[in-house]
């Protein structure tokens, strides 16, 4: 297992877990049943969090992408930048709410010392993208990264 998330499906509580066979596994934790498996086939997964307001799993990946996944549907959408996000492993990952909670961002962290920040929400006229990003540890890994107060907090 590379990672695990909690979150709120439907209002009903689930665990996700990623592991090393390229699968990402919905599960109840009452009953430990694997409700739902989701295939990645592009990159390993190496840490994610839930993000509860967009209601979607956003993964980080070895190859430096940062992904949504839609848990109705398994689609996602891939938000790799590498002239501007990640150019390695994107080691961690974490949720900003900001304005009360009316907006979403996710903050990632890399093998490459980057630290990039990503506008999570979907609008009729933007998609999900890349804020900002800037190296925050020159010739370092990030390995943990926590937000606080939301963006200007973190």
């Amino acid at each position: 297992v590379t990672a695990f998330a909690v979150g709120s499906v439907e209002g009903q509580e689930r665990i996700f877990s990623a592991s090393l066979d390229n699968t990402i596994r919905q599960w109840d934790p009452y009953d430990l049943a694997c409700i739902r498996v989701f295939e990645e086939y592009r990159s390993e997964v190496s840490c994610m969090t839930f993000a509860g307001l967009s209601k979607k799993l956003v993964t980080g990946h070895d190859d430096g992408s940062v992904r949504l996944w839609d848990l109705d549907t398994g689609s996602t959408v891939n938000l790799h930048e590498p002239e501007r996000g990640h150019g390695n492993t994107v080691a961690c990952v974490c949720v900003v709410e900001r304005n009360g909670g009316d907006e979403q961002l996710v903050a990632t962290g890399g093998f490459d010392g980057r630290v990039a920040v990503w506008d999570v929400r979907k609008t009729r006229h933007s998609r999900p993208h890349l804020m900002t990003a800037w190296e925050a540890h020159q010739g370092s890994e990030i390995l943990s990264i926590v937000a606080y107060g939301g963006m200007n907090g973190m």
